[in-house]
């Protein structure tokens, strides 16, 4: 049987399309061996492997989404961001996190939840990308190690990498792990889609990740542009949204592009790797999403159903285009 690898890109809302993509995955009976996330990605596949699929026909989280009640769309945002914001801006950040509040509303203060996650994690390897300022670099962080066994001190270095994972300033205040200095932010700065773990995994056999970067930039920069009303206070907050968006997306494109054409070259060349230096390169079949037009909306909550219309188009749009990937 085929494994797969699957990568939960970072995006704000958009990665409710990435949690209808696991979830049809599960339900086709595809094996997903390994997942990588980043930012908004790392809420999505939590809430994945705190799934009793025994028990419940979805994730805790997106039961929450599907319903929307307004007690429902009050959690679901808090959950998504994994913290209970105190909006006391400090004139470098917005928000304050404290972990302990994070870690419950995550539910891992849970012993029901806690025992899922740790029979999960037996079956899936989970990987948590950030970016190491001080180096100037992605560094991939592994749960199944940091979460060998799950109790209250292990716990409390996995919410340190989870919320280094999710950090994007000024939204939020660069994090610090451990007793280091080094600040971290998430790693969608350098790698929105982290899929290098995945390839150098020899339990994968081919890899699932969706490309966000399909994206009317142009358009949105034109209606900020064409805006006259208030533009300082109200259009600042859609331009600085966007700018954050570009910074975090566009990159990718590169990225995708890169892993295509390694592929293609080590498919040419009758090799399913090479070594180059200190590197090796993988070739492994990569199927790819591209959802059109999808707005993160991290902050601006335009729209109060986007997540449950993002999740059933990427449980949709699998269901279409991953027959094979998922036969």
């Amino acid at each position: 049987m085929t494994r797969y690898g699957f990568v939960a890109s970072g995006g704000g809302y958009r990665s409710f399309y990435s949690a209808g993509v696991l979830v049809w995955l599960k339900s086709a009976g595809a094996q997903v061996v390994h997942v990588t996330s980043t930012s908004s990605g790392n809420n999505i596949v939590l809430d994945y492997l705190l799934w009793d699929r025994q028990a419940e026909d979805l994730p805790p989280v997106l039961t929450r989404t599907m319903r929307l009640s307004l007690t429902d769309i009050v959690q679901v945002f808090s959950n998504f961001l994994g913290l209970r914001p105190s909006l006391l801006p400090t004139g470098s950040h917005l928000f304050t996190v404290d972990k302990d509040s994070c870690r419950k509303s995550l539910l891992l203060d849970e012993p029901a939840r806690r025992a899922v996650l740790a029979a999960n994690l037996k079956e899936t390897r989970w990987d948590i990308q950030a970016t190491n300022l001080a180096k100037r670099q992605g560094e991939s962080f592994r749960v199944n190690d940091i979460l060998g066994e799950i109790s209250d001190r292990t716990l409390d270095r996995f919410m340190e990498v989870f919320l280094a994972g999710i950090t994007t300033i000024p939204y939020f205040k660069a994090a610090t792990l451990g007793n280091g200095n080094d600040f971290y932010i998430e790693g969608g700065y350098v790698d929105n889609t982290p899929m290098r773990t995945l390839f150098e995994n020899p339990d994968v056999d081919e890899i699932i990740a969706i490309d966000y970067t399909d994206y009317d930039y142009q358009g949105e920069l034109e209606k900020i542009y064409k805006s006259t009303t208030f533009t300082l206070p109200f259009n600042s907050i859609d331009m600085f949204l966007l700018v954050s968006d570009l910074q975090l997306t566009l990159p990718n494109a590169k990225i995708f592009s890169q892993a295509a054409l390694m592929n293609a070259m080590l498919e040419k060349m009758g090799l399913d790797r090479v070594t180059l230096g200190e590197r090796t390169f993988y070739r492994k079949p990569l199927h790819i999403l591209r959802p059109r037009n999808l707005e993160s909306m991290t902050i601006s909550l335009k729209d109060s159903t986007i997540q449950k219309k993002y999740f059933q188009l990427g449980q949709t749009e699998a269901g279409e285009r991953l027959k094979l990937a998922a036969g």
